[in-house]
């Protein structure tokens, strides 16, 4: 009670000193109907809205309702070397009553819903350039950003919104790209900054204002601007240069600033988060082939709709806790994407004297892997529409849905399954665009993937054991964290959760399980109904890469330890960034893993505790969110088609990066993939060459590096291996190549009758001692299922028959399993080969190998002196068949597949080129 009374009696102290100063603003007019919001704000960027205000703020007639304002243009941080270290431009803020008494009350108790806050932006920097201009003659600073309180519409309870006015159009303020990152709205990444404020998100503070004691922070500036010809502000606003301008015509010499990976940073004058906005209006800097689209082909909502915030408090005060009260990753790409300039970064990019710039940070990695896109997927909307269009009874439609999408759905379909428990998920969530629709919400978090809060939410299993996860927590079911808990890699005594906690309501927290295998098992081993069998239980394993991981030298859970121990994020996650083509190597990066302002930000008034915001600069323990097999081809229907302002209007997503203003970040991933596939995935060599009589002998040795077998995951992935053989340079054989469509063919360039299965055939097991002796012959891994007709199918819920599966086995495979861990049934049977491959003692030896015989009629004039041969392996994650497949079924998500495949052409000039993509190769 005695420390109650004297923590009351520490708030009375506090709010009468702020009251003994005098209002410096009692006239002060209510906030104008032009400033209120409306009552329902459209989904994406609200452009009406934005519209109004920038034609209120042009008129400048805020400065006429006798608002607190400050006592002059000020900075936000220090200029040395005409470098900016500055979160705004050099700014004049206008405060609405509310706000100022507020402040006048010592920043007790909260500000009423309705108060806004005007920020003029001046440009260029710094402050000097505007000093001694009194407010009548300022001038119009073109651009602005505000605040307006909303308590109702977000946990951090603002609107924000930044709005300018351009010399020309392609500096002004772009209302018709629905793709682009909004300019307004809320939860933007204005919270990376303003979480860190000690109260109300925003570091307000009675010193700036004309009239009140103190004076606002004075930062370090030397000369170095003084060279740069600046106009005055324009004595109207819509005339004159922006910032936009500014930053168009600015031309910074580039200068060498050694950082840990030589990196050449170019000096800047603007805040990072001005330069992209910028950036993201004008798209000339953007090279891309434009396809033009047919008007039929069934589009995916722009991700700017994918936007589910923090809830608000309810009014007692605690957290809404009848949902998962999951938030969509556009939550969690301003703290946790990287900077690019030297403003305030750079953060999480590598930058070498050579071009280009590689994002490492979490969100701008994530963000274009199959995982960040699985809710955006194509071909798995493809698929699924396959799966539906077979089945007639609407139960099983509807348990194949929730199966599908329980994974590339997680957040959607979780949140609806907790919110309407007797409802039905539908696909149709995903599409929709009206926000009073009941599935607008669902459809949003649905199209957001596995997102960051599907992993960092994911609690491990009440039951340790691995009977119990294959039993009940696979098929992306999971148990979840509180909803105002997240799982992360770092000890809670080395974190900081200030930001996240006012921002979000969530509190980071360390858990073990966030880099455990177990948790990727989710989703990674998929058991499915059969439902074309006439027995109503018969189930089948679709996807097993977590039990192969577990028949591996590579485990280490359940207290079975392999020889060679890694976890999937130990190869998926990697702490480096090794990249043969942009000639980057760095072993282990060390940096920081959040951009919210902290001690390392130019001082401000009214910041958080120093403990509270120690964002610790890691040493070790930086994990990429790379998350990447070999799908790249998934990636390439991301790249096109784009509109002529550089969206993928089809598949919804922009090309730009936001906070980075990076546009390279999809192909920096296409090449993440080839580095994977090429260095990580699998050898091939040459064992064996020899010359006997009329025939040439090769025996082709194949090894698989992976930590499950290659290929792995759904089943109509193949590798195959190609060997061209010459004399003289002359082709004489061959094995394995391909058409431009992918299609494998034989030294004639027939596509072979096994590409479409005709007759029932298929390509068997190649060995030592069942050798490839015809061009019509090729060594194919891969996975082959019949259903119950007993034809050859990619269905995931008609697999009734098995009818081949050779893909590689993992070094350390045993028939039976590890000695100390029991794998369960039928998930042991999933990690057995099946037809002639189990019968190849090579293959079977745990060694992750493969052995393959060619035996070649030579030509006439060949000899051991002038015989040639080469051999590569490629993978296909997308071949011909299964794309013939979906064909089959005509509906909007099939069509839109082959509108998209068709798109691509034969992918000439990538590394996906003739639709394969290159694993290994030698020669002799």
């Amino acid at each position: 009670m005695r420390i109650f009374m004297i923590f009351a009696a520490l708030l009375l102290a506090i709010s009468a000193q702020a009251q003994a100063t005098p209002n410096p603003c009692p006239n002060a007019q209510p906030v104008p109907e032009k400033l209120h919001l409306p009552s329902a704000m459209p989904a994406g960027e609200p452009v009406e809205f934005e519209k109004q205000v920038l034609a209120y703020l042009n008129k400048l007639e805020y400065r006429k309702l006798g608002w607190c304002r400050d006592k002059w243009v000020r900075d936000t941080g220090p200029l040395m070397d005409d470098n900016a270290s500055i979160v705004h431009p050099p700014v004049h803020i206008y405060y609405s009553p509310e706000v100022s008494q507020w402040l006048l009350n010592g920043r007790v108790g909260e500000i009423p819903d309705g108060a806004v806050i005007i920020k003029e932006q001046f440009s260029p920097a710094p402050a000097d350039r505007f000093h001694g201009i009194p407010e009548a003659k300022l001038g119009c600073s073109n651009d602005w950003t505000i605040m307006i309180k909303n308590s109702k519409a977000s946990l951090d309870g603002w609107f924000w919104a930044e709005l300018w006015n351009g010399s020309k159009p392609s500096t002004s303020m772009n209302f018709t790209n629905q793709y682009q990152y909004p300019n307004a709205g809320y939860g933007l990444y204005c919270l990376r900054c303003h979480a860190s404020a000690e109260k109300q998100l925003t570091f307000s503070s009675l010193n700036n204002i004309e009239g009140a004691p103190g004076w606002p922070l004075q930062f370090r500036v030397d000369n170095s601007w003084r060279a740069d010809v600046a106009d005055e502000p324009p004595s109207t606003c819509g005339f004159g240069l922006s910032i936009a301008d500014y930053i168009e015509i600015s031309k910074p010499q580039t200068f060498a600033k050694p950082l840990t990976h030589e990196e050449v940073i170019e000096p800047s004058k603007f805040p990072m988060h001005e330069q992209n906005a910028a950036i993201q209006e004008d798209v000339k800097a953007i090279r891309f082939e434009v396809i033009i689209q047919s008007p039929t082909i069934q589009e995916m909502p722009p991700e700017t709709l994918d936007d589910v915030l923090a809830k608000p408090h309810n009014a007692s005060g605690a957290s809404n806790s009848d949902s998962p009260n999951f938030v969509t990753s556009s939550q969690c790409l301003g703290c946790h994407s990287g900077l690019t300039n030297t403003s305030l970064g750079p953060s999480m990019v590598l930058t070498s004297a050579l071009p280009p710039t590689i994002n490492v940070s979490p969100y701008g990695e994530w963000r274009w892997t199959p995982m960040g896109l699985a809710g955006r997927d194509p071909v798995f909307y493809s698929q699924l529409d396959s799966e539906l269009a077979f089945l007639k009874e609407q139960p099983k439609k509807q348990l194949v849905i929730n199966t599908c999408l329980t994974c590339h759905g997680a957040m959607g379909k979780k949140s609806f399954a907790a919110e309407h428990p007797t409802e039905d998920f539908k696909v149709d969530f995903v599409y929709d665009t009206d926000p009073s629709s009941i599935g607008f919400k669902y459809g949003g978090l649905a199209r957001d993937g596995i997102s960051c809060e599907v992993c960092h939410r994911m609690a491990p299993p009440k039951d340790p054991s691995l009977k119990y996860f294959l039993s009940h927590q696979i098929n992306g079911v999971y148990d979840l964290t509180p909803s105002n808990e997240l799982n992360g890699p770092f000890k809670d005594d080395v974190i900081t959760t200030y930001p996240m906690v006012t921002g979000l309501d969530v509190k980071p927290k360390y858990s073990n399980y966030i880099q455990s295998p177990q948790m990727c098992g989710t989703c990674h081993t998929i058991l499915l109904p059969v439902l074309d069998s006439p027995d109503p239980n018969k189930t089948s394993v679709e996807q097993a890469t977590y039990p192969e991981w577990l028949n591996s030298q590579y485990r280490n859970e359940y207290g079975s330890i392999g020889a060679n121990p890694k976890t999937c994020q130990d190869c998926h996650m990697p702490s480096g960034y090794v990249n043969a083509r942009t000639k980057i190597n760095v072993a282990a990066i060390q940096d920081r893993i959040a951009i919210v302002q902290d001690l390392t930000y130019p001082v401000t008034d009214h910041l958080a505790k120093p403990d509270d915001l120690n964002v610790r600069y890691r040493e070790e323990g930086f994990k990429r969110h790379e998350l990447l097999g070999t799908n790249g081809f998934l990636l390439q229907m991301f790249r096109k088609p784009m509109n002529q302002i550089g969206n993928n209007e089809i598949l919804g997503v922009r090309l730009a990066d936001y906070m980075t203003g990076l546009t390279t970040d999809l192909d920096a991933a296409s090449n993440n993939i080839v580095q994977q596939a090429q260095s990580i995935t699998a050898t091939v060599e040459i064992s064996k060459w020899e010359v006997q009589a009329d025939k040439l002998i090769v025996e082709v040795t194949v090894t698989n590096k992976a930590g499950h077998r290659f290929p792995s995951g759904v089943g109509f992935r193949r590798a195959f291996l190609e060997l061209q053989a010459t004399v003289n340079g002359k082709p004489f054989f061959s094995s394995g190549t391909t058409n431009d469509r992918g299609q494998i063919t034989n030294f004639a360039g027939q596509v072979l009758p096994t590409e479409s299965f005709k007759d029932g055939k298929y390509q068997p097991h190649f060995s030592q001692k069942n050798p490839i002796q015809t061009s019509d012959e090729v060594q194919i891994y891969e996975e082959l299922t019949q259903n119950a007709d007993r034809q050859f199918t990619t269905s995931f819920t008609r697999r009734d028959f098995d009818i081949k599966d050779n893909r590689l086995l993992p070094i350390g495979w045993s028939l039976k399993g590890p000695e100390d861990l029991k794998i369960p049934e039928p998930y042991l049977h999933a990690t057995q080969p099946v037809g002639d491959a189990l019968c190849d003692p090579v293959y079977r030896a745990g060694k992750g190998q493969s052995i393959i015989r060619y035996e070649i009629p030579l030509p006439a004039g060949a000899n051991a002196g002038n015989i040639h041969a080469t051999i590569n392996m490629y993978s296909q994650t997308l071949p011909p068949y299964f794309l013939a497949d979906r064909d089959q079924t005509r509906t909007p998500a099939t069509e839109r597949l082959h509108f998209l495949t068709n798109s691509l052409g034969t992918l000439a000039g990538t590394d996906y080129t003739n639709w394969k993509l290159l694993i290994a190769s030698a020669q002799k």
